[in-house]
C-alpha cells in the first residue's frame, strides 16, 4: 500500500485571535506614555532646582535697588480744624411771680410779651396790669401810704403822663390826683386809690408773660390763684443732639454760640439722656458762669430761644501747612521735616485730616512727604 500524501501546509502553531492582537497594541501605547511622563517629570524637577538656586539672589538684588523714589510736597498757607454746625437752646425757667387778689369771673386774658402798664387779664371789669418791681404788691394804695410799692405806682403814673416830678414813695395829694386822672383815661370810676390785685409786679419789663392755669376766660376766681408767670432771668444753655451726633462730640469739645454781634465760648459741663433718648449737653462759660456772661439782658425774654452754634471738635489753627506724612519725630520728641537742604526742626500747632500746621519753615518750602522705600 502506498504511503499517505503529505500536506502542502506547514504547521507553525495555533492561530492568533483578534483579542490577542488588541492587547499587544494597547501595551505598547502604555509603555510609550509612561516614558513621556518620566521625561516630563525630569524636566520639572530640573526647573525647580534651577529656580531654587537663582531666585534668592534676584530678590536680594531688587531689595538692594529699592522700589520707589522720594515724594516731595510744597508747604502752603492753610488751616486745620473740624466743627459741627448745631443749634444751642437757651432755656429760661418760668415761675409764678404774682397771685390773683381779685374775686370774680375772668373776662379776658392777654398773655405774651408785655410792657410797663399792659393788661394781662381782666376780672369782671377790673383790669390787672403789670409793672416792674422787685417786691410784690401787697395792699391797697391810697392817700397816706408810703413805701416801695407806692414808688412803683408813681413810676407808672409818670410814664403815663399823669404825674410830674421824681417818684418819692409817698402817696400824697399829687399822687391821688394823678391816680384819678389815670382812671378817667381808662374809662373807669376815678376813686383816687388802687386796690390790691389791680397791679402785679415783674422783675424786668418787657417780658414774656404766661398766666396760670386757673386764669381762663369764664372761670370764677376766689383769690390766691397763681396768676402771672414769668422768667427768672436765669439762662440755661443746652445742646440737644441725637445719639449719632453725640458720638461725634468729645467731652473736651468747645462750643461757639452766636447771638447777633456776640459770639460766646462755652464748654461742656455734663450730659444726660432725655425721655426721647436724646443726649442733652449742659453748657457753661469756661469759668463756670452763664454762657452769655454780662450780655444775658440782650437775649429775648422768651422761655426758650434757639441760637446758632459751632461745636469745635478739632480746634481751628491757621499757618504753614504740610502733609502729615512729612513730619517725623526724633527719639527726644523733637519734630522735623526733611527739606532739599536737609532736616529742619518744626513745631506742630495743629493737625487734622492728613494736614499739619507747623512753624519753622516758610510757605513754598519743598518737604519730603515720602522717602524712598525698599521692595
Amino acid at each position: 500500500m502506498s504511503a499517505p500524501a503529505s500536506s502542502d501546509l506547514s504547521v507553525a502553531g495555533p492561530a492568533s485571535s483578534p483579542d490577542t492582537r488588541l492587547r499587544t497594541s494597547t501595551g505598547r501605547r502604555l509603555l510609550i506614555l509612561l516614558g513621556v511622563l518620566v521625561l516630563l517629570a525630569a524636566a520639572v524637577l530640573s526647573g525647580w532646582w534651577a529656580a531654587r538656586a537663582t531666585l534668592p539672589s534676584q530678590i536680594a538684588d531688587v531689595e538692594q535697588r529699592g522700589s520707589a523714589e522720594p515724594v516731595w510736597a510744597v508747604a502752603s498757607v492753610g488751616s486745620v480744624g473740624r466743627s459741627l454746625p448745631l443749634s444751642t437752646t437757651v432755656r429760661q425757667p418760668v415761675v409764678p411771680v404774682a397771685a390773683n387778689a381779685l374775686v370774680g369771673v375772668v373776662t379776658s386774658v392777654r398773655p405774651g410779651t408785655v410792657h410797663e402798664g399792659d393788661v394781662v387779664y381782666v376780672v369782671g371789669d377790673t383790669p390787672v396790669r403789670v409793672v416792674s418791681g422787685a417786691e410784690p404788691m401787697w395792699r391797697d394804695l391810697a392817700t397816706g401810704a408810703r413805701g416801695g410799692d407806692v414808688e412803683v405806682l408813681q413810676r407808672l403814673l409818670v410814664r403815663e403822663g399823669h404825674l410830674s416830678g421824681p417818684p418819692d414813695g409817698v402817696f400824697g395829694a399829687g399822687t391821688e390826683a394823678a391816680v384819678r386822672a389815670w382812671q378817667r383815661a381808662q374809662g373807669r370810676t376815678p376813686t383816687g386809690m388802687v386796690g390790691l390785685g389791680e397791679l402785679v409786679t415783674v422783675r424786668e419789663l418787657p417780658a414774656l408773660i404766661h398766666v396760670g392755669e386757673p386764669i381762663t376766660v369764664g372761670r370764677p376766681l376766689a383769690g390766691g390763684e397763681d396768676a402771672v408767670l414769668a422768667g427768672t432771668g436765669e439762662r440755661e444753655f443746652v445742646l440737644v443732639v441725637s445719639t449719632e451726633q453725640a458720638r461725634l462730640i468729645p467731652a473736651e469739645a468747645s462750643v461757639e454760640v452766636t447771638h447777633g454781634s456776640h459770639t460766646w465760648e462755652a464748654v461742656i459741663a455734663g450730659s444726660v439722656q432725655d425721655e426721647y433718648s436724646q443726649t442733652v449737653f449742659a453748657l457753661t462759660a469756661p469759668d463756670g458762669g452763664p454762657v452769655c456772661g454780662g450780655d444775658c439782658d440782650e437775649l429775648p425774654s422768651d422761655e426758650q430761644v434757639t441760637l446758632r452754634s459751632q461745636v469745635v471738635v478739632v480746634p481751628h489753627v491757621s499757618g504753614t501747612t504740610v502733609p502729615a506724612a512729612a513730619v517725623q519725630s526724633r527719639a527726644d520728641g523733637a519734630t522735623f521735616v526733611t527739606t532739599e537742604t536737609g532736616e529742619v526742626e518744626v513745631s506742630v500747632q495743629g493737625s487734622g485730616q492728613g494736614v499739619v500746621v507747623v512753624t519753622g519753615i516758610e510757605p513754598g518750602t519743598r518737604v519730603q512727604a515720602l522717602a524712598s522705600t525698599g521692595g
